[in-house]
């Protein structure tokens, strides 16, 4: 989503030069933070006995389980290269919210969330294009105007536009 942010920044910075174009991450729903950070404490945890665990296992007074042995601690570098891998896969995945939402000058213009899809050119410009030039071609929002903001939460996990 990072390049979809990319590419309406450079459209409407191309269209209208000297408009402020922000990109903020979309908040996380209130149930995922706590299973975003389990996650990751099971990542580091696992990350851990990877590389130690042989030792903690010693530790506790536990003899250390055969598959340790034989799976883990033969291939440390492999395990946790895994764990790395598949770890910060399933963590992005739940950081994802498939949020895309522009607002200009404070309005909502478009909102992937409700529409299921990404705007269109049109859908962007229109709403700009309206401030900018009015209803008949003139410029309502010339050098006398607040300076207008094109701003947007989303971005997968996202940023504002």
């Amino acid at each position: 989503m990072r390049g979809a942010f990319v590419q309406v920044m450079e459209l409407a910075r191309r269209r209208y030069p000297g408009l402020e174009v922000v990109g903020t991450p979309y908040p996380l729903p209130a149930w995922k933070v706590p299973v975003v950070k389990a996650l990751q404490g099971l990542q580091f945890g696992l990350l851990g006995m990877c590389l130690v665990g042989d030792k903690v296992f010693t530790a506790l007074g536990v003899p250390v389980p055969a598959w340790y042995t034989q799976n883990v601690a033969s291939n440390r570098f492999g395990a946790a290269m895994g764990v790395w891998f598949v770890g910060n896969m399933v963590v992005t995945n739940m950081q994802n919210t498939g949020a895309f939402e522009v607002f200009f000058n404070g309005d909502l213009i478009f909102s992937k969330l409700a529409e299921g899809r990404m705007p269109t050119v049109p859908e962007l410009i229109g709403p700009m294009q309206a401030f900018f030039e009015g209803p008949a071609g003139l410029q309502v929002g010339g050098a006398g105007a607040s300076r207008p903001g094109l701003t947007g939460a989303g971005m997968g996990h996202g940023p504002e536009l």
